[in-house]
């Protein structure tokens, strides 16, 4: 009978029993769990990367507190940081960012080529402030860390297939193989597309680009301007070989492959003033009558006239080896070899506004010809970008009741290609800039090739069994070579400009720095399931130069102090941090064309902007109040202050652009009990909010730059309710239905200020639709 009362007990204690789940975390390089690392970090598991629907690091912008994502302008799906107050762009050849990117432990040295659809994954980590001393010279804001799977080793086989609207379709494969001795295996593919949200006034305009650079991506292609804006459509093949004979030693060899063809996002002229145009304002103004489009203010447009905006094409893929070995119970090795190639091109109408000419125009502004009734743009972005890296790192793990130790040492080379390069049937009225060319205009192409080596040491003494004291030192030897080429056709006479004769310049540069970061902290457990911390940290982001404009190493040094809690039987979670940061020497992009005395040979270069202050803090809170319900909230609040500033960037007054004081996270999902057999229900829903922020940062803009000058405070919420672990033919099936941006916000996303005119992209659209997985 007692037994029978104890077996009752167990069976009704485990059927009360739930709460927060715990999460392993690699952000200090092996593994712990989340409430142990002192690192304001958010870590999103597998299954919340389903239920939001992140297929990418462009999706990340609404997860973690302090964060926010937006695609660079120019069509080239390159993510765009803010991250405590720090932008970080990484679009010009040779720059660091301040955030890095890491897959499966490997960096990924350049923004282009980084946006693609995201493998089988593990989780995602997101790690807030400077990690110099484990991470290196680009994480001087934090870092975003991608884990993949490892194969199970168990045969079993995933399908998902998705339909929504925008004519959406996904369908998603996973196989995973029995172990075969000491090997598995596992292979996945995805393809993924849909149409764009914006349509396109200036479709079926013909480009000829058989005139390419060789070897370009473009040469030898007849491309036509689409239909739609925004299309995506997208291959990924991702496969995962295990090779463990024993328990001390593991070989994990991930292989990855993205293949995109897109078109770039809409760009929206919002106003124009042609008389700022001088001889050439009567011609513009002309343009734009026979050509009207209603300029679309501060919601998206319905339709826009791109014609210069053709469809893109990237292609990415690494190979990824990892080798752990474990000597003792305290010491292990791990070697993580790295290798990556991409390559993108895009065209895009950055300018907002395209047509055809109708009249006979001999130049255009800056005296290329232009032949009657040949393209007119404002502004057009031609980039193409080629890279390749390798990297391996070294690592030593030390554990004992005395002393934690990680310590390592890595070599990275990275070689880039990045310029723009056309050969058109007919020229332009206005010639495009920033990287672009006209038959018989500018070309930019830039070479550069980076070799970066380090040594880095992390200990952790544990003075008692509550006390730990904390110390890390990095060494780096960064290495940077560059070449930038400049081609100007000759130009005739105009209005405003004498003739010039053709020229070619070709300008080179060599960096050499070897800097050091460190780390010291103290952590100390109040009780086994509450962690307070405190620690100084320091980072940089290496300098260099492009073409003849040489920039500085940005450098931030930080104070962070925080608590981690387990609360109520690991019913309730909240984590805290505090931080203070001050950046020396921002770096910051810019156009030629931007400066007080314009450079039209450059087209997109680093400046210093200023230095910059921060403070503020994260809280984020999980609460399981009662079984099958799950609640999360976080807010992040961060305070700043540019200071410094350089006047050939901005004048007297200007103000900090896409840095948002307030950003915040809600969500609560709740799981029903079993309806039918395993069968359940899951509902989902999620919302993140950020404050109102500014997106041109001079004091005094023309009224019609009204709706762009902010960004007002926004909601962006999704949804997803699904049926879940029913059968269906043998296998356990789940039926969802979701809603991405259900409030359908339409905010301007990238505006540009180009003095005489302003454009800007906008917040994607509502998206809809069903998934239906199965399992076998």
């Amino acid at each position: 009978m007692a037994m029978i009362c104890a077996s009752q007990a167990s069976a009704q204690q485990a059927e009360e029993s739930y709460g927060v789940a715990d999460i392993v975390v690699t952000a200090q390089k092996r593994e712990q769990s989340l409430q142990d690392v002192p690192v304001a970090i958010t870590a999103i598991s597998a299954e919340s990367l389903q239920t939001n629907r992140i297929q990418s690091i462009m999706d990340l912008g609404a997860q973690a507190p302090n964060l926010n994502v937006r695609v660079t302008a120019g069509g080239i799906g390159v993510p765009t940081f803010t991250m405590r107050g720090s932008v970080t762009y990484g679009s010009v050849s040779g720059q660091d960012r301040t955030i890095a990117t890491y897959l499966d432990g490997v960096y990924l040295g350049s923004a282009y080529g980084s946006a693609f659809d995201l493998p089988d994954l593990e989780r995602i980590e997101v790690l807030r402030g400077p990690q110099g001393t484990l991470f290196g010279r680009n994480s001087t804001a934090g870092a975003i860390s991608i884990v993949t799977r490892d194969p199970s080793g168990e045969l079993g086989l995933r399908q998902q297939f998705t339909y929504g609207n925008y004519d959406q379709f996904r369908s998603s494969t996973r196989v995973e193989l029995p172990q075969v001795g000491p090997l598995s295996a596992s292979i996945s593919y995805t393809h993924n597309e849909r149409r764009g949200d914006v349509k396109n006034l200036g479709a079926g305009t013909v480009w000829n680009r058989d005139n390419a650079a060789p070897g370009s991506l473009q040469r030898k292609l007849t491309q036509v301007s689409p239909k739609w804006l925004g299309d995506k459509n997208n291959e990924t093949v991702f496969a995962a070989l295990k090779f463990e004979p024993s328990d001390t030693f593991k070989l994990v060899y991930k292989f990855d492959w993205n293949e995109s063809r897109f078109t770039p996002e809409a760009n929206a002229l919002v106003a124009i003033i042609p008389a700022f145009l001088g001889p050439y304002g009567a011609t513009v103004q002309a343009v734009l009558d026979s050509n009207p489009v209603p300029s679309p203010g501060e919601h998206r447009p319905k339709a826009v006239s791109n014609p210069w905006t053709t469809p893109g094409y990237s292609k990415t893929h690494g190979h990824n080896l990892t080798a752990t070995y474990v000597v003792s119970d305290n010491l292990s090795l791990k070697n993580v070899f790295g290798y990556r190639k991409a390559g993108i091109v895009a065209n895009s109408e950055v300018g907002g506004y395209g047509a055809i000419l109708t009249q006979n125009v001999a130049t255009n502004f800056f005296g290329f010809p232009a032949l009657a009734g040949s393209p007119f743009t404002m502004y057009g972005v031609n980039v193409e970008s080629h890279l390749k890296q390798w990297s391996d790192e070294v690592q030593v793990n030390y554990d004992s009741d005395f002393l934690t130790l990680t310590a390592g040492a890595i070599y990275f080379d990275i070689d880039t290609q990045v310029g723009g390069t056309d050969g058109l049937q007919n020229g332009f009225f206005a010639a495009p800039v920033f990287g672009g060319i006209i038959p018989g205009g500018q070309r930019n192409l830039s070479f550069f090739d980076g070799v970066s080596y380090a040594g880095y040491a992390q200990a952790e003494v544990h003075v008692t069994p509550q006390l730990d004291i904390l110390g890390g030192y990095r060494l780096t030897r960064d290495k940077k070579d560059g070449t930038t080429f400049v081609y100007v056709a000759a130009k005739a006479a105009t209005a405003t400009t004498p003739a010039a004769p053709a020229r070619q310049d070709v300008y080179n540069f060599s960096y050499r720095d070897t800097r050091s970061s460190f780390m010291l902290g103290v952590n100390y457990k109040i009780t086994p399931d509450i962690l307070a911390y405190a620690k100084y940290s320091t980072g940089y982001v290496s300098g260099g130069a492009v073409a003849y404009y040489a920039f500085d190493p940005e450098t931030a040094k930080s104070w962070e102090a925080g608590i981690k809690a387990d609360l109520f039987d690991r019913r309730l979670r909240a984590n805290l941090a505090l931080f203070k940061t001050k950046y020396k020497n921002l770096q910051a992009v810019s156009s030629g064309r931007s400066l007080p005395v314009q450079d039209p040979d450059v087209g997109t270069l680093i400046l210093r902007e200023g230095d910059l202050d921060t403070k503020g803090f994260e809280f984020e809170l999980t609460a399981a109040p009662v079984r099958g319900l799950t609640l999360n909230a976080a807010v992040g609040y961060t305070d700043l202050k540019i200071t410094d500033v350089n006047l050939l960037l901005k004048v007297p007054g200007s103000f900090p652009t896409v840095r948002p004081k307030w950003t915040s996270n809600l969500s609560a999902q709740y799981d029903t009990q079993p309806l039918f057999g395993d069968a359940y229900m899951m509902f989902r829903v999620d919302g993140a909010w950020r404050s109102r922020s500014r997106q041109l940062p001079n004091p005094a803009y023309p009224a019609p730059w009204e709706p762009i000058i902010f960004s007002d405070a926004m909601w962006l919420v999704n949804a997803r309710v699904a049926l879940r672990d029913f059968d269906l033919a043998g296998a356990k099936a789940e039926l969802a239905l979701w809603g991405r941006n259900l409030t359908d916000s339409d905010n301007p996303g990238q505006p540009i200020d180009f003095q005489f005119m302003a454009t800007s992209t906008y917040q994607e659209a509502r998206t809809y639709g069903v998934d239906l997985t199965f399992k076998f």
